[in-house]
């Protein structure tokens, strides 16, 4: 991401970015001679970012004792991981493997100097709050720890969009017609978006929309194989008798689930098990 040993504090060693611990191989400076075999084995927790981790000679004598290491330490050891203010060019770098098509403009960012890794800014975490779009990332390092991040941005991109061509109702299944596609250029702001009709049609809306609305992916669901108010054919199964009778579902449901029917003559109320489309049973065949 960025050169970051050259701000590490005068006289301490700098951790690595891919480091969260000091090893054997770290206290190389305050010993002579150390055992190849254990130069990879952990001593003491790296320090937080731009912090100095001093070891003293005490504290080095024993470790020594504990690791196996021969040998006197010859002075104590200061250890910092770097840290270096983020400039614009890592930040659109690392927007812009998010959104390769998308024109980036950034207008503020955190300026808390950060450590060395990997600079993140995952699509869920745009979000607009009235004009003002506030992208959160983070800087990867240490083996897995995060250093949060921010940048305020203005994105936009040329998209299809998925809008209703008619006023569209909540809970009835979409048909291709009431629907068309249009390309649009607009802000990015981490919404889901319907952008091809495939996508759309056959599906529930959850919620009712006026014409001209961009439909998103999440007021979509897929329907169920049985919809409360369906009449539905019921296979009756007591060994090997079989009965085929129609109720009405009480419940939506798909297959496996269990829901309650009543029957269209008895007006009987009774629990069946979804078996596919539009059809559910009693019992199993040769049960």
């Amino acid at each position: 991401m960025m050169d970051l040993a050259s701000i590490a504090l005068a006289g301490c060693l700098a951790v690595g970015a891919n480091s969260d611990a000091i090893t054997v191989r770290d206290l190389a400076p305050a010993f002579q001679d150390l055992d190849a075999r254990i130069l990879d084995q952990a001593v003491a927790l790296a320090p937080v970012p731009g912090v100095q981790r001093v070891i003293y000679v005490s504290e080095l004598r024993r470790i020594a004792a504990r690791m196996g290491i021969a040998g006197e330490p010859r002075r104590e050891l200061c250890f910092v991981r770097p840290v270096a203010p983020l400039n614009t060019a890592d930040l659109l770098a690392a927007m812009r493997e998010q959104l390769p098509q998308s024109e980036i403009e950034i207008i503020d960012y955190s300026r808390i100097p950060v450590p060395a890794g990997q600079l993140e800014f995952p699509l869920n975490q745009l979000r607009q709050t009235g004009s003002v779009t506030i992208w959160r990332g983070s800087v990867r390092y240490g083996g897995g720890l995060r250093f949060p991040v921010w940048a305020q941005v203005r994105a936009t991109v040329v998209a299809p969009r998925i809008v209703a061509a008619t006023d569209l109702k909540a809970g009835l299944p979409l048909d291709s017609s009431q629907l068309r596609l249009e390309m649009r250029e607009e802000a990015v702001t981490g919404t889901s978006y319907v952008t091809s009709i495939e996508e759309a049609a056959g599906r529930i809306l959850e919620r009712s929309v006026p014409v001209g609305t961009v439909l998103r992916s999440q007021w979509l669901i897929v329907p169920k194989d049985v919809m409360r108010g369906d009449k539905v054919q019921v296979d009756v199964w007591s060994g090997s008798t079989h009965l085929r009778l129609d109720a009405v579902a009480e419940a939506p449901g798909t297959k496996g689930q269990t829901i309650p029917v009543r029957n269209t003559e008895t007006k009987k109320r009774f629990w069946v098990q979804v078996v596919g489309k539009g059809r559910v049973s009693v019992g199993k065949e040769g049960s």
